[in-house]
């Protein structure tokens, strides 16, 4: 046996790792970063519409490596949204880095587009409105990859741990496709992952020459055709021609006579016009009889074209044909879109005049926020539980927040905003302050998630019980010597309690319980500018009674100076009544006046 002698040229080493082998040659991964540019193209278009800010997306690299490798490489929490690839048997992951989301999301919600270094899990809510910029994508992804496969890619689920989304073993390969997508203000990183298991089927159709010629073979579709106008066409057979009285003669069953029935003559008519003079084949066993063209007919029934020196004018005339039913397309397409703005227009119109007639002026400023059913959004929430829906709102978006407040009334915004925690409110309040518009599919999608979330918290009815308007009335009913001993072993443990149940045990109108003599007495140790003011928010009943109890010396006086004071603040009114109610408190504590309880008499 005779031994292979020395290489007789130099070698080539190319060093091969069989833990992560090359499965994707280089032709390939350029073929699929072309394909994905138009993906960037199309969804830098989509994005910046859908958000109504400027958005600019362009593929970064295109690199193979292993899908444990990918994994490591992105932030936790993250979102990672597993797209199944129709019709490949297998799926891919679109994961978009939470810098991104965040910018999205915060201008879906009416900001500006902040993103705020949020490092958080993604909410229920904010899921919700992220599938439809998923969706949106998926159906750019569809366009991009048309030359190769007809992709029909539709999103499975979204995670937000890394570790959840192990749709191919650890060491399978995948070609990621990095997009780099710029925001004002904020930028990140999109990638698509293809694991090689998925894509397997379709290789051979990834190489540039196979590119190349799909996109030259596309069909070019004809704008004529893509106007679709369609049109009635009549073949109409010529007969014999009839005086009005054979035609009043014909009856079910009359003959008339076709003399071009048996040479196959017939016309070819469109909008009412005869354009085409026809003849009959009685065609063979693979092509049916039919019609076929022979020769055109001009106005009064002349032929034309039938020399070859006619032929170029035909040929004009039918361009002129086309030319004119495009302008007409265009024409019709110019006029039915403005038509379109007009009747919306008109229906905006329409609705904010009902509004405006129906609910006032307010109604102008709310018109734009009400639904179909002329109802607010948010509506539900204004019938739950302020407590109920605090706990579920602080832990959402600050816009999304500010979002919810400015539909709210006052009252139960002023509540929800002063129950947040000290940090978030200016924020809140400058997101309401500075509030964009907001679409209303992205409304109607925040109003199923959080109305169905709320429902989930409020489903059970607690039954309300305690509290402090309980025990003041239980010590009303009690005996003295109980509610005092109870009242000043209050003031030693808990004195804010003790006085809030001081306070509600007495109220300023309860001075009609009291003797008149009684009310002398207290209104002698008490500023009549005090008793004035404590008046003014009072009922009828309960002023008389204390006029009746003023010395008819100074009842004049004080009820011109009540007439005089004029409006009065509210809070000062409260402050007045609660002085005088402490001068009851100590009058009774020491003795002074009685204070009606139960089984006891009033002197």
């Amino acid at each position: 046996m005779e031994k292979a002698g020395p290489p007789t040229g130099q070698a080539k080493v190319k060093v091969y790792d069989f833990k992560r082998p090359d499965k994707f040659p280089k032709d390939q991964i350029r073929t699929v970063a072309i394909m994905h540019e138009t993906f960037a193209r199309l969804s830098t278009t989509s994005v910046s519409s859908q958000l109504r800010i400027m958005a600019h997306l362009h593929v970064a690299s295109v690199d193979q490596l292993t899908y444990e490798e990918f994994i490591r490489s992105i932030p936790d929490p993250t979102v990672m949204a597993i797209v199944i690839m129709e019709p490949l048997m297998g799926s891919a992951v679109l994961q978009i880095d939470p810098s991104i989301v965040f910018c999205m999301v915060d201008r879906l919600f009416g900001g500006k587009g902040e993103w705020g270094k949020m490092t958080r899990q993604i909410t229920d809510v904010e899921m919700a409105v992220l599938e439809e910029i998923i969706a949106r994508l998926l159906g750019n992804l569809r366009e991009s990859w048309a030359t190769v496969l007809d992709l029909r890619p539709r999103l499975g689920q979204i995670e937000t741990n890394p570790q959840f989304a192990q749709i191919v073993p650890p060491s399978e390969m995948i070609l990621l496709v990095s997009v780099k997508v710029s925001f004002p203000g904020a930028e990140g990183m999109m990638n698509f992952a293809l694991p090689f298991l998925t894509i397997e089927p379709i290789i051979s159709k990834l190489s540039a020459q196979y590119w190349y010629s799909s996109v030259r073979k596309r069909p070019h579709t004809p704008i004529v055709a893509s106007a679709g106008l369609d049109m009635a066409a009549e073949v109409l057979l010529e007969g014999e021609k009839l005086t009005l009285q054979d035609i009043g003669k014909l009856k079910p069953g009359s003959r008339v006579r076709i003399p071009g029935a048996d040479r196959g003559e017939a016309f070819l008519r469109v909008g009412g016009r005869t354009l085409f003079r026809m003849e009959r084949s009685n065609g063979g066993r693979r092509k049916p009889a039919h019609y076929a063209v022979m020769e055109g007919v001009r106005e009064g029934g002349e032929q034309y074209f039938e020399a070859e020196e006619e032929k170029a004018e035909a040929a004009e005339t039918e361009s002129a044909v086309q030319r004119t039913i495009k302008d007409l397309g265009r024409e019709l397409g110019a006029s039915l879109a403005g038509m379109k703005n007009a009747v919306s227009a008109l229906q905006q119109k329409q609705e904010e005049m009902a509004d405006q007639l129906a609910l006032g002026p307010q109604a102008a400023e709310d018109g734009e926020a009400r639904g179909p059913s002329g109802v607010r959004p948010f509506d539900f929430i204004r019938r739950a539980d302020p407590i109920h829906f605090l706990n579920l709102i602080q832990q959402e978006h600050p816009q999304l927040i500010a979002l919810v407040l400015s539909y709210l009334e006052p009252q139960k915004a002023s509540f929800i905003l002063g129950s947040l925690p000290a940090e978030m409110r200016p924020d809140v309040a400058r997101r309401i302050a500075s509030m964009d518009r907001t679409a209303p599919a992205v409304l109607r999608e925040v109003e199923k998630v959080l109305e169905k979330k709320l429902s989930v918290i409020s489903s059970e009815d607690y039954a309300a019980a305690g509290g402090v308007e309980s025990i003041v009335e239980i010590l009303n009913m009690a005996d003295r010597s109980t509610e005092k001993y109870i009242v000043e072993t209050l003031e030693n443990q808990n004195p804010e309690l003790a006085e809030e149940i001081k306070k509600r045990m007495f109220v300023f109108e309860d001075i009609t319980l009291l003797s008149k003599k009684d009310v002398e007495k207290i209104l002698k140790k008490t500023d009549p500018e005090l008793l004035l003011r404590a008046l003014k928010a009072v009922e009828d009943k309960v002023k008389s009674f204390v006029w009746e109890c003023v010395p008819k010396a100074e009842a004049e006086k004080l009820a011109a100076r009540f007439k005089e004071m004029g409006r009065v603040r509210l809070n000062e009114v409260e402050s007045a009544q609660q002085n005088i109610v402490n001068i009851i408190r100590v009058m009774e504590e020491n003795g002074e006046i009685v204070v009606a309880r139960a089984g006891e008499m009033i002197g």
